[in-house]
């Protein structure tokens, strides 16, 4: 976990947000996977956006190896200039199984929970 996915201190009103959220992590989870370029609950809306404005070092990104074909899991290495580091044994030829993998690693870093476990 980053620095920046530290949660708030557990005597403040946000930390109970975070608690209730990360409880539903099966229930988001399975609300992404169903549709995930699609409209979303206000919460997995929080979550999204909070995995996007996360620091870039060590953040999962797809790479298209095939543009609208292929997709590699990638990792950022938050360095400007540095090329994405390309995992080329995890690849995907279907987009929301990629992203729906990809919100899965996010979830776990912030977490340190699967989402897809308790299902």
């Amino acid at each position: 976990m980053t620095d920046f996915h530290e949660l708030a201190d557990e005597r403040l009103p946000t930390r109970a947000v975070w608690d209730a959220i990360i409880a539903r992590g099966p229930e988001l989870y399975r609300e992404y996977a169903a549709n995930p370029t699609g409209a979303h609950s206000p919460d997995l809306q929080f979550i999204l956006q909070h995995f996007r404005k996360a620091p870039c070092a060590g953040k999962y990104v797809l790479v298209a190896l095939e543009p609208h074909r292929r997709w590699a899991l990638g990792t950022l290495t938050g360095r400007r200039g540095d090329p994405v580091v390309v995992d080329e044994d995890t690849v995907f030829e279907d987009l929301e199984l990629a992203e729906t993998h990809v919100f899965r690693l996010r979830w776990k870093a912030l977490t340190g929970r699967d989402p897809a476990e308790d299902l």
